[in-house]
């Protein structure tokens, strides 16, 4: 028998920023929250979402509460705070907690573009601490960059004075919108073919032809990215793997070779022989792509895997992005189809 796929890409980017600036004002005993990054199930505009903060507190001061207040303008403390059109906090649910633990969300004191964590009032822990939100939905304009200032306090509805804190962020973008442009800077670009300087991209989608069980069928697609964040960047691969209605081509878990006649879906980003698909990273930079997705000839996939990591600041690196997928002969015939969306994230 024979099927048809296609392949189609989502082109998005992302960019997370923070400040590590604290007003002169604030308590002598303020300290900056190290490490801090946040991370969104889904950046489109007015869409909703799970938010994963994380960050290291550098101090045991005693915390009854931690804030996370969303701004449209600043990330800065002693700066006006306008809640960002759209953006509405007022559901969140608290799913999981690590490091700092103990927190249950202070529904009277959260607003909708601040989130009050509430605990008994103890010491802190200088210790990495996480927070996932659930049902959250984001502000409504694409493109606009989203401030989360984040600070401990030792009351528990998050009045008082602001103890630890610091600030990150990132931006809602409608598909197809490429680029952050906010010094300190994040450059992503998605697309079948695309410059290594992201000047320019074409096309979003791959089709993948006829499938018969004696060959493997390939295709290719690029990204390039940049950034002059001093921890660098990561990049994830998000979406399912190839399905059409009920019936599904698996994807490998771990890198494995391509055998036509098993029922196979994964990529990686390098140049590979078996089958001929494919090139090395391209570029000055640091960015390298993670170890399941760094060996010729093996194929992987799990949704939401980091695939491409940089822990410094990068000039442009262009990955080539090599998907192969494998058919046994009874597999059900239909057109196969999936959506992958590329996502870049950094931290200042």
């Amino acid at each position: 028998m024979f099927k048809r796929t296609f392949l189609r890409l989502l082109v998005l980017s992302l960019a997370a920023v923070g400040s590590a600036l604290l007003p002169a004002a604030q308590p002598a005993q303020a300290d900056n929250m190290l490490d801090r990054s946040v991370v969104l199930s889904n950046n489109l505009p007015s869409g909703v979402t799970s938010d994963f903060f994380r960050f290291t507190l550098p101090s045991t001061t005693n915390i009854g509460s931690i804030t996370f207040e969303y701004c449209a303008d600043s990330p800065l403390i002693y700066d006006p705070c306008d809640a960002p059109a759209g953006l509405d906090v007022n559901s969140a649910v608290l799913t999981s907690q690590t490091g700092n633990t103990g927190f249950s969300i202070d529904a009277a004191d959260t607003t909708a573009n601040v989130i009050v964590l509430s605990r008994a009032n103890s010491p802190g822990a200088a210790v990495p601490s996480s927070y996932l939100f659930n049902n959250i939905t984001n502000p409504s304009t694409s493109g606009q960059t989203v401030f989360v200032r984040m600070w401990t306090h030792a009351s528990s509805d998050g009045s008082g004075p602001k103890l630890d804190g610091g600030a990150s962020g990132f931006v809602v973008q409608s598909p197809f919108t490429i680029g952050a442009y906010i010094p300190p800077f994040l450059k992503f670009c998605v697309g079948v073919t695309v410059t290594p300087d992201c000047s320019s991209e074409t096309g979003d989608s791959i089709d993948l032809g006829t499938m018969t069980s004696n060959r493997a069928s390939s295709g290719q697609s690029q990204f390039a990215t940049a950034t002059n964040d001093p921890s660098g960047y990561v990049i994830y691969a998000l979406g399912p793997t190839m399905t059409s209605g009920n019936n599904i081509i698996p994807a490998l878990s771990s890198p494995t070779a391509s055998l036509p006649g098993n029922a196979q879906f994964g990529f990686n980003l390098r140049a590979n022989l078996s089958p001929t698909v494919g090139q090395d990273p391209v570029g000055l930079g640091t960015g390298l792509p993670t170890a399941n997705y760094n060996i010729p000839n093996r194929y992987s996939y799990n949704e939401g895997d980091s695939i491409t990591t940089s822990s410094l600041p990068s000039n442009y690196n262009r990955m080539t992005v090599s998907y192969v997928v494998n058919v046994p002969s009874v597999q059900p015939p239909g057109i196969y189809a999936t959506t992958i969306t590329y996502l870049a994230t950094v931290q200042f």
